[in-house]
């Protein structure tokens, strides 16, 4: 028992220590669309911290086995290179009982993914797309560019010739507002000003737009008639409340139940079933990764290596990208309908797990 607490803890320290590594390494790719949400839509730190968490969701089913393929090596890597794997097997200790507490760690690891993927994963992605979309009908002046016509802005069409950021001021405004269908108005403004106002709720928006020295459109269609009013300032409430975004449902924002429910409900169907089926065999696929890198870990770490930190993050990228190119291709297969998706996303494993195999058999002596 001792051994096996010694073996677990050579390999439990580089796993967290990669773990982090790799969640900070992909977080940075990140900064510059959360700096941006920050900056131009005025997202609070604490919804900052929120869409973190949420798009942290994301690189879990990646950084978990990645991590723990790194820690495997390293951890196995050290010991060989110190002789202990030498003192293990002489002690009476075959590399199959130092694999057991590996095996143990490795199908833990498995079992959290495969929660992970079905469950927390999906409800960050879906919180994530749903406050994408919540930010874009909350913030205003940064959804409008000059020039463009911009729908979708607090539910109307707007266009301006110049829009100044810094003041949330527009010039040469048109706006249309069709809210409500049978009286529909457009606005011609020569200038106009966006007075952001407090809401209650961080992702609920509220502004008043200020258009100044312009003239309003305006017909009833149900009494045939067509006004226009001309004005020297004109003032609209903006609100849009957190409530009246729709939720978003696509197969990645799905939990288990729903999966299920969508492959059931479609089976049959070509076109819309295999969209579902894929993602619920990719995240199958994905939980039994963990299981297929402790062996290969084990195997590739017993060898000698001169700079085993190094060598093993090294190794480990490369063993990632290589089962990442054949997960892809799996996807692809799949897509095209040339395989059945359960074989089709099985491809990395079942080509993973004979090298993984032979590895570790050559080092079993």
């Amino acid at each position: 028992m001792r051994a096996y607490r010694y073996i677990l803890t050579e390999v439990l320290v580089p796993f967290f220590g990669a773990f982090f590594f790799f969640m900070f390494v992909f977080l940075m790719f990140q900064v510059v669309r959360l700096t941006d949400y920050f900056i131009n839509h005025g997202v609070g730190l604490t919804l900052l911290t929120k869409m973190t968490i949420y798009i942290s969701a994301a690189f879990l089913p990646v950084v978990l086995p990645i991590s723990f393929l790194v820690a495997t090596l390293v951890g196995f890597g050290r010991m060989s290179a110190d002789s202990e794997i030498v003192a293990f097997k002489a002690s009476g200790l075959s590399l199959l009982r130092m694999y057991l507490p590996i095996g143990l760690f490795s199908t833990a690891v498995a079992a959290v993914l495969c929660y992970l993927t079905f469950y927390f994963i999906p409800w960050g992605n879906l919180q994530f797309k749903s406050t994408l979309v919540k930010i874009g009908n909350t913030k205003v002046v940064s959804n409008i560019k000059e020039g463009t016509f911009t729908e979708g802005f607090f539910d109307l069409l707007i266009y301006a010739d110049k829009v100044n950021l810094k003041e949330n001021s527009l010039s040469g405004v048109f706006m249309y507002d069709e809210r409500d269908n049978k009286n529909p108005m457009a606005v011609m403004a020569r200038d106009g000003l966006l007075i952001p106002l407090k809401t209650d709720s961080d992702l609920a928006a509220a502004t008043i737009l200020k258009l100044n020295a312009g003239s309003i459109y305006r017909s009833d269609i149900s009494r045939r008639y067509y006004e226009k009013i001309d004005f020297n300032e004109y003032r609209i409430m903006l609100r849009v409340e957190e409530g009246q975004v729709d939720e978003i449902k696509y197969a990645k924002t799905l939990g288990l139940d729903e999966l299920r429910s969508q492959m059931k409900r479609y089976e049959g169907n070509a076109e819309r079933y295999p969209e579902y089926a894929i993602e619920f065999w990719k995240r199958i696929a994905l939980s039994m990764t963990p299981l297929m890198f402790g062996i290969l870990g084990v195997g590739l770490g017993v060898v000698r290596m001169r700079s085993v930190k190094s060598n093993a993050l090294f190794l480990a990228i490369g063993i990632v990208v290589v089962y990442w190119a054949l997960h892809i291709f799996g996807t692809n297969l799949a897509e095209s309908h040339r395989l059945s998706a359960f074989w089709a996303l099985q491809i990395p494993n079942l080509i993973v797990l004979p090298f993984a195999v032979e590895s570790f058999r050559r080092s079993s002596w």
